[in-house]
């Protein structure tokens, strides 16, 4: 019987990550009081990861009222955001806390880890020619916290990254400039993308959905995209790659494409009777609808 809190630690340490099934959550922090169109789940890091979820995205942004013009940026945390809107309100989420939830998580399950995908939204005032996103990151976060992160810009084994979290970096980074990688690196792919093949990935991120009926349209490309992954991954001597694939979308403006409706629909399409071994990350909202249903049917496919 498969324990989803500790799901990795049954496998073998040489298994590759790429080659997994990988539930995931999209804008994985937002599960707390906001705008219903900025919601996107139903339970907290900690209990996603507590329920198998081991792909994580996260979107931060400055802290609102702490920059001045002539100073610059001048707090020194992030908050976690959903495009311009703040997860949580009025309190902001401040992104310390969530990852204090993947580091005690670690700490309790040292044979697990999780990838978690970090990205700029918000406020475009960032210096982005002199890299001022990536240095606050790393020096209020991930150089503190170095050795409890995965920062290769390879795919790993198992054994590799028991323990750590694994960075998966929406963001630029010059690693000539600094010599050394950070994560690996996801920086860009085309926005609205129905399948993109990006070399050390391949993404499916097609979002903008005018109306309910794009939901069906957006199911498709969700199973296409599956059975690429484990067809892909069923050769053995082929590079690893990893598939990353989105089944969340929105429109602000049409309340049946809001998070929620959408993941109620995307069930409808049959998602999950397509879900089979080795298919990728399949990133979820509202993991946690009908008791973890489909983050434990990606679970189970590796076993």
């Amino acid at each position: 019987m498969v324990e989803y809190y500790k799901w990795l630690s049954q496998l073998d340490d040489q298994t590759e990550v790429a080659r997994l099934s990988l539930p995931g959550t999209h804008n994985s922090a937002a599960c707390h009081t906001s705008l219903p169109s900025v919601r996107c789940q139903d339970c907290s890091v900690t209990e996603q990861l507590k329920n198998g979820v081991r792909f994580f995205d996260i979107r931060l942004g400055k802290l609102f009222f702490k920059q001045d013009k002539d100073e610059g940026y001048s707090a020194d945390e992030l908050q976690v955001i959903h495009g311009k809107f703040p997860v949580r309100v009025p309190l902001p989420l401040k992104f310390s806390s969530v990852l204090e939830e993947f580091y005690r998580f670690l700490d309790d399950n040292p044979n697990e880890c999780c990838v978690v995908s970090l990205k700029q939204e918000g406020e475009d005032s960032w210096d982005n020619e002199n890299e001022e996103f990536p240095n606050f990151l790393w020096d209020h976060y991930l150089g503190k916290n170095e050795g409890r992160w995965y920062l290769q810009d390879t795919l790993p084994r198992l054994q590799d990254v028991r323990g750590k979290v694994i960075l998966f970096r929406r963001f630029g980074w010059n690693q000539d400039k600094h010599g050394r990688p950070l994560g690996i690196n996801a920086a860009w792919w085309s926005y609205n993308t129905t399948n993109e093949d990006r070399g050390l990935f391949q993404v499916q991120d097609y979002c903008e959905l005018a109306s309910s009926e794009d939901i069906e349209k957006k199911a498709t490309y969700v199973k296409d995209l599956i059975r690429t992954a484990s067809q892909y991954n069923s050769t053995a001597e082929n590079s690893p790659k990893l598939f990353v694939n989105y089944c969340s979308g929105s429109n602000f403006f049409n309340r049946s494409c809001w998070p929620e409706m959408i993941a109620t629909k995307m069930k409808d399409c049959g998602i999950d009777s397509e879900i089979r071994k080795a298919c990728g990350v399949v990133i979820l909202d509202f993991a946690g609808k009908d008791d973890w249903s489909m983050v434990r049917r990606v679970v189970d496919s590796n076993f």
